[in-house]
């Protein structure tokens, strides 16, 4: 990528096109959906927000047609595959839900285009978008610090509706580009200083899409012109964010490079490693959390009674809220609800809960068929990276898309899908770099 960050790159009419500002832009906008930091981000489903979902739909239609996309098998036979689970899943509950199939075929519309228009460059692009985005982060979080206390948030709070649009966790505020949260009570659990959420709604998801990018640097685009001082923006904006998830993450992707560094660097570094991981763990916010998470998984039942009844959703903790779903994929261990969530057994007994489980709610969803597609499709994208990009680590990428479903339910945000479905979309013909 040249200094002015024009691209180059070879569409399926075998002539060249470059990248404009506008896929810039729509690429910069799908991120953006991924924050879910306010209303409008956050509610982009058919049948709560037809504005905000409609809005991805036509982008992509857009850069289709500027780009002369053509519907290829793989598409097809992805749409004929939903299809049948669509009908199984509709005959099993006796009832159909049409937004349901909607929704997912617009998604996969969305990453089909993605991938066939901005092919390996789409990698590229998301790491700049995130160095920008972590460089306003970090500028907004020191401003932050240096007023102190809640002055910045009450400034923010101070903006007409703000409050009432932002979805940030614990009562956080967003302005688009930056999510603010109150101070915690305990200021040593956070080493008295605040969490950075960057543009997302807390700030264990900002540092996960902060960690995708720094997978990018270090094995896609590391032989690239300014890669190290990217490098270090994403990191420090990665330890801003005192996240376990995305600390736990950092140390896969750092394990890996060094797995791929020459023998005489492996001797030397991995004593050093091993320590720096120990501390990693040992600090009292990362510890605390931990324990928390093991508190949260002990009073089950009594998560589920206080919720019944309430007006606004409970979120238990990721270890909490996955053996909640997983409830519902024993009920129906094959197909999963598939859309029918009035029939998840928390909806039945009344609990107002919201499972944040990434693998859980994949689980209670789509069962066992669903599972064994994300399973199947991750790896192979995971292999295709490997032999392309020419790094050790077959399963690294799958590894990544795991850690990260444990801890979020963002798999089917367009954008991740992306990364995992990238090999089903891409040419198989192409050849290794």
């Amino acid at each position: 990528m040249n200094s002015n960050h024009s691209i180059e790159i070879s569409s399926d009419k075998e002539d060249t096109q470059s990248l404009s500002f506008f896929e810039y832009l729509v690429l910069f906008i799908l991120i953006l959906y991924v924050g879910r930091a306010n209303t409008f981000f956050e509610s982009s489903f058919i049948n709560l927000n037809f504005i905000s979902f409609i809005i991805p739909v036509l982008l992509s239609f857009i850069i289709a047609f500027r780009w002369r996309i053509t519907i290829d098998q793989n598409f097809y036979l992805l749409l004929f595959g939903f299809g049948l689970y669509f009908i199984a899943v509709s005959v099993k509950y006796n009832e159909i839900q049409p937004h349901f199939f909607i929704e997912f075929l617009c998604r996969f519309f969305i990453v089909y285009t993605i991938i066939k228009v901005y092919k390996y460059d789409f990698f590229k692009i998301y790491e700049l978008i995130l160095y920008y985005l972590a460089i306003i982060g970090l500028f907004m979080w020191s401003i932050q610090i240096a007023l102190g206390g809640d002055t910045l948030y009450y400034l923010i709070n101070s903006i007409p509706g703000v409050e009432t649009l932002s979805t940030v966790s614990g009562r956080g505020l967003n302005v688009i580009l930056y999510s603010i949260q109150p101070s915690p009570s305990d200021v040593y659990y956070y080493l008295r200083f605040p969490r950075n959420c960057g543009f997302a709604w807390e700030p264990g998801a900002f540092s996960v899409y902060l960690c995708m990018a720094i997978y990018i640097n270090l094995f896609i685009t590391k032989s690239e012109k300014n890669n190290k001082r990217r490098i270090w923006v994403l990191l420090f904006a990665l330890i801003s964010t005192q996240s376990t998830t995305g600390y736990a993450l950092f140390a896969l992707i750092i394990l890996f490079y060094f797995i791929n560094r020459s023998s005489k660097y492996k001797v030397v570094i991995l004593p050093f490693m091993v320590a720096g991981l120990i501390f990693l763990f040992s600090l009292p916010f990362m510890s605390a959390k931990i324990v928390d998470l093991w508190d949260n998984t002990q009073e089950i039942d009594q998560i589920v009674k206080r919720s019944i009844g309430k007006e606004r959703n409970a979120t238990p903790q990721r270890f909490t809220s996955f053996i909640l779903a997983f409830r519902d994929f024993r009920n129906n261990p094959l197909l999963g609800l598939g859309g029918h969530s009035d029939r998840s057994w928390l909806h039945v007994v009344g609990a107002r809960i919201s499972t944040i489980s990434g693998i859980g709610n994949l689980l209670a969803d789509f069962g066992i068929v669903g599972f064994l597609f994300l399973i199947i499709t991750s790896v192979r994208s995971s292999f295709f990276l490997s032999r392309y990009y020419n790094y050790k680590g077959k399963l690294l990428f799958f590894l990544i898309i795991l850690l990260i479903s444990i801890s979020y339910t963002i798999l089917f945000l367009p954008i991740v899908m992306c990364f995992w479905m990238f090999h089903l979309f891409e040419s198989p013909k192409v050849e290794e770099n």
